[in-house]
C-alpha cells in the first residue's frame, strides 16, 4: 500500500510540475480550445512551431500585447486588431527577421477570432 501510495504522489507531482508553457485543450475556454483545434489543423503550426514557440514563422508565445518590430523598422503593439489583422491580411504589416512569406487563408472571421483567443491564452 505504501508503494501504490508513493506512486501515485511522484505521477501527481511530476503531473505538476509540467511546463507552463504547455498548454491543453483542457486548459482552455471553449472559444481559444476551438483556436487551437483550427490552428493545428490550418496548418499554422508547421510554420509557427508545434507549440507556436516560433520556426520559419514568429512565436505566439508571449506575442499579445507585445511590441512587435516590423519590417518596415515601425512597431506595432499584437493587440487583437493586429492579430486579426496578420491573419486576414498576413503582408500588411511583416515581422522583421521573417522572409517567409504567410499564405492567405481561407478562415471565417469566427474562426479568426477563436484562433486569436488561442493566441492571447500563450503567455
Amino acid at each position: 500500500k505504501l508503494r501504490v501510495f508513493a506512486s501515485l504522489v511522484m505521477v501527481l507531482t511530476l503531473g505538476a510540475c509540467g511546463s507552463p508553457s504547455t498548454t491543453t485543450s483542457a486548459d482552455l475556454s471553449p472559444t481559444a480550445a476551438e483556436g487551437l483545434t483550427l490552428s493545428k489543423g490550418n496548418g499554422c503550426a508547421s510554420c509557427h512551431g508545434s507549440n507556436f514557440g516560433g520556426g520559419i514563422g514568429p512565436t505566439w508565445k508571449g506575442l499579445s500585447g507585445s511590441q512587435v518590430a516590423l519590417s518596415t523598422g515601425e512597431s506595432v503593439i499584437a493587440d487583437r486588431a493586429y492579430l486579426i489583422e496578420s491573419i486576414k491580411n498576413p503582408a500588411a504589416k511583416r515581422v522583421a527577421g521573417f522572409s517567409t512569406a504567410m499564405p492567405k487563408s481561407n478562415l471565417s472571421d469566427a474562426e479568426i477570432e477563436k484562433i486569436v483567443d488561442y493566441i492571447e491564452t500563450l503567455k
